[in-house]
């Protein structure tokens, strides 16, 4: 005795014609990301530092909000760059994350470690031509990081030339006072 099935073009387009593309992916997925405990982002930035070798002072650039799944073995960490790094999880699927890395907060030219302006007369220069920074591109609600390179000097509120670490694309960007870019069209 052979069961008839309807095809499966057709179960898509009854359920998608009567819930919507969205709620259809969302119902499917729901289960798989609720269960999913999250990775630390402490353990992806150290690390990152441990790869590079990094001394004191020295900040992995990881977004606070990154949300991957928790790496059931110890993460692998090798040097991109000298200021990036490579960290893997080799879980099967598993992620792969570049990390720039710089010293410390940014101290504007011009200005003492206590904060206080001096007389230098110099421009304060928050980001220079090498140093990494994290692009960010937001589209409606979205919000997508990647890992750059600065192409010149700039202070918060400047438009930057940005080398996306990637696609080694040049990007334009405004610079933001915690030192990432905005992208701008």
């Amino acid at each position: 005795m052979q069961i008839h099935r309807p095809p499966v073009s057709y179960l898509r387009r009854r359920l998608v014609g009567r819930f919507g593309l969205p709620w259809v992916v969302a119902a499917l997925c729901a289960p798989v990301f609720a269960q999913q405990p999250l990775q630390d982002i402490a353990a992806i930035q150290q690390a990152a530092l441990s790869a590079l070798q990094a001394g004191p002072g020295v900040q992995a650039m990881v977004a606070p909000g990154l949300r991957l799944a928790a790496c059931r073995q110890p993460l692998t960490a090798t040097p991109s760059t000298p200021t990036v790094a490579d960290v893997r999880c080799p879980d099967t699927p598993g992620w792969r994350l570049f990390v720039p890395v710089r010293n410390g907060p940014a101290t504007p030219v011009g200005t003492a470690a206590s904060g206080q302006a001096t007389d230098s007369g110099a421009a304060a220069v928050i980001v220079r031509r090498g140093d990494p920074v994290v692009l960010r591109a937001r589209v409606g609600n979205s919000e997508v990081r990647m890992g750059g390179r600065a192409l010149g000097q700039a202070v918060a509120g400047n438009i930057l030339n940005v080398e996306n670490d990637s696609s080694h694309r040049i990007i334009r960007g405004r610079l933001n006072a915690d030192g990432t870019v905005d992208v701008v069209n």
